[in-house]
């Protein structure tokens, strides 16, 4: 069984930020600041910064998500507790996005140019929290079964002696997708539209990877944050159609994305419909292997989309 250790936690979380924070000192050096004082003083002051906003966005986007409930319950005591279980992921995304912005400012730099160095770092750092919530167990966990499953794939969980469950390990999953984009992006090291493009790919997946979620934040049968994915991913869907609409050889087929995004929308909420048992086919439930079958291939339409999409803007500016 996974244990429960907020210590383990936050070692991990540390030794993985300062890590993030050496290979984006390296990159600044490499692609950005030659001078190593500078880049020093900007990587630290993101690891300081950095920490401080990820804890308060992910409380803020939390008590966004759920403002009457905590209302209810004391908003005082909510923003005193650091409790993990009342923090959202991708606020601390955002917030360490924010820092970086804020820091690059504050040094009089371009703020894109130092959110485009910062990317693998951050796709690093996105991959390490999520491989930390091993140590937050039931956090990251999804689906139960008692075929014996594997680590890493599932967690068990032992009762006693006669009854073993295997749970399914999402955090795995979500970590391994955000280190394939950390390589991504390490690769596109040239690309000017490498933080935009790193971003899509770490919410891209997370469509599906929160309804497998068993703890995802919910408003009723919404997954927070699984909208909240969609909608960047949908967001840089569209940006591109705008953006290559200055390209008037382009027409409408610079909005295919865009309108295939629409579509993949409308596959999402019938799975998810499927998935609570409200759709049905001859009267039986759907299969939860067959619905998020469909609700991948749909997301792998996606990102078919946004490499073309992309292809199209570079094109278009050239």
């Amino acid at each position: 069984m996974s244990p429960y250790s907020i210590t383990g936690y936050l070692i991990t979380m540390g030794i993985s930020a300062v890590c993030a924070c050496a290979l984006f000192f390296f990159m600044l050096r490499k692609e950005a600041l030659p001078s190593a004082g500078k880049a020093l003083s900007v990587s630290l002051c993101v690891l300081v910064l950095g920490t401080a906003f990820a804890v308060l966005f992910a409380k803020l986007f939390y008590f966004l998500f759920y403002f009457f409930y905590i209302s209810e319950q004391g908003i005082g005591e909510f923003w005193l507790s650091l409790r993990t279980e009342e923090m959202s992921y991708y606020g601390a995304v955002a917030g360490v996005c924010f820092s970086v912005s804020l820091i690059a400012l504050i040094f009089r730099l371009r703020p894109g140019r130092i959110l485009h160095v910062f990317a693998p770092a951050g796709a690093l750092m996105a991959a390490a929290a999520r491989f930390a919530e091993y140590f937050l167990f039931p956090t990251g966990t999804g689906l139960s079964s008692e075929t014996p499953i594997p680590f890493p794939l599932a967690v068990r969980i032992v009762y006693d002696e006669s009854y073993i469950e295997y749970v399914l390990a999402v955090f795995m999953l979500e970590g391994l997708m955000s280190l394939l984009v950390f390589a991504f992006s390490l690769r596109h090291r040239n690309d000017p539209y490498r933080f935009l493009r790193t971003l899509f790919y770490l919410c891209l997946p997370q469509v599906l990877l929160e309804s497998l979620r068993s703890d995802a934040l919910n408003w009723l049968f919404v997954h927070a944050e699984q909208l909240l994915c969609f909608l960047f991913v949908e967001g840089v869907l569209v940006w591109y159609g705008f953006a290559c609409k200055k390209d008037s050889r382009k027409g409408l087929s610079s909005w295919v994305p865009a309108l295939t995004g629409l579509g993949v929308c409308g596959l999402i909420i019938v799975g998810e419909f499927m998935l609570d048992g409200k759709i049905r086919i001859g009267g039986t439930y759907v299969s939860p292997w067959i619905t998020y079958s469909l609700m991948a291939a749909g997301l792998i339409l996606l990102a078919i989309m946004e490499h073309k999409g992309h292809r199209r803007l570079q094109s278009s500016v050239k």
